[in-house]
């Protein structure tokens, strides 16, 4: 049989008869060990890799982890006693009603122009510990300190929430806990846990910032402030009608005529320098071509009004009377 006869005589298609070649002649297996090869080389690669990144990750944690040991050592030494000091005196305060006082000092109204720390939530979240730092978490300044208070806070006057976070008095708690929020063991776990360099990179960064901005002002903080003004507003019906989702807010306590503990606590002491238990009730009226239609602005107008007016009612037990 010629060549050209055997040519055509192949069964098949070109490319199957000569993949059967290559088979026949040990191709085949050469490219399947190459291919094998290449697959465990890539695998050792990754895992050489997952090694190596690993060891690094870690030691970042750790590094950074050492640099928030070192800001413990110093400011948690002040913060943790005072922390603690403030949340039981907010739970001592939320477990009874006591009856009012008002020391000598606080008649005289000197805690009205120092420095010092304010916190306001509903007496229903002043639970436990963590209950008061969650609520004091998302606590804000109001017009009552700003009513009540002679420091310096124009802001507070206008009735904008929180205006100014620490720079005017009296300090908001919740600020406080957030300034050291890098000193807290859930933010150690949260550190322990990043599984990638780019989450443990916002840690890094959230140090970072806590180091140049927010511990500068809780050591302040800690060493300036002279008191703590405590507002507790207990829970009333009313409410009800006024809060988003059924559930009572502060935001909506505030809309409404409502009992509220009010404390003064001299921080060197622990004493209570005043002791109320006091409700503030005003009214907004709208009138002329002026008037305000938008809800939300009326009431945040209707929740200034109501705290400069429970500020009044403090006030006027610590005005000296009159012969």
């Amino acid at each position: 049989m010629t060549a050209e006869r055997r040519k055509k005589s192949v069964r098949g298609l070109p490319a199957l008869a000569r993949s059967r070649e290559e088979r026949s002649s040990g191709r085949m297996r050469w490219t399947s060990r190459v291919g094998s090869l290449f697959a465990g080389s890539f695998i050792l690669a990754v895992a050489v890799h997952w090694v190596v990144e690993t060891r690094e990750l870690g030691a970042a944690k750790q590094q950074l982890l050492a640099r928030q040991r070192a800001v413990v050592v110093t400011l948690g030494a002040a913060w943790y006693p005072l922390r603690d000091r403030l949340e039981a005196s907010i739970l001592r305060a939320a477990a009874a009603d006591a009856p009012d006082f008002v020391s000598p000092k606080a008649a005289r109204g000197e805690f009205r122009t120092k420095p010092g720390l304010y916190l306001r939530m509903r007496l229903a979240d002043a639970k436990d510990v963590l209950s008061i730092r969650s609520a004091a978490a998302d606590a804000k300044r109001d017009a009552f300190a700003a009513c009540l208070l002679r420091e310096p806070n124009e802001a507070g006057r206008r009735g904008d929430v929180d205006g100014g976070a620490f720079s005017e008095q009296p300090w908001n708690l919740g600020q406080a806990y957030a300034a050291t929020r890098i000193l807290s063991g859930s933010w150690v776990e949260s550190v322990t846990d990043a599984d990638d360099d780019l989450r443990l990179r916002i840690f890094v960064e959230q140090l970072e910032r806590a180091v140049r901005d927010e511990i500068p002002r809780a050591v302040d903080i800690v060493k300036r402030a002279e008191f703590f003004l405590l507002v507790l507003d207990e829970d009333v019906p009313e409410a009800l009608a006024r809060a988003d989702g059924g559930l009572i807010t502060e935001e909506a306590l505030q809309l409404v005529a409502h009992p509220a503990r009010i404390r003064v606590i001299e921080l060197s002491s622990g004493e209570d320098l005043l002791r109320l238990r006091r409700t503030g009730d005003a009214r907004v009226l709208s009138v002329g071509e002026h008037a305000v239609g938008d809800p939300e602005i009326r009431d945040a107008m209707t929740r200034q009004a109501n705290n400069c007016a429970l500020a009044w009612r403090v006030e006027e037990m610590l005005t000296p009377a009159r012969p």
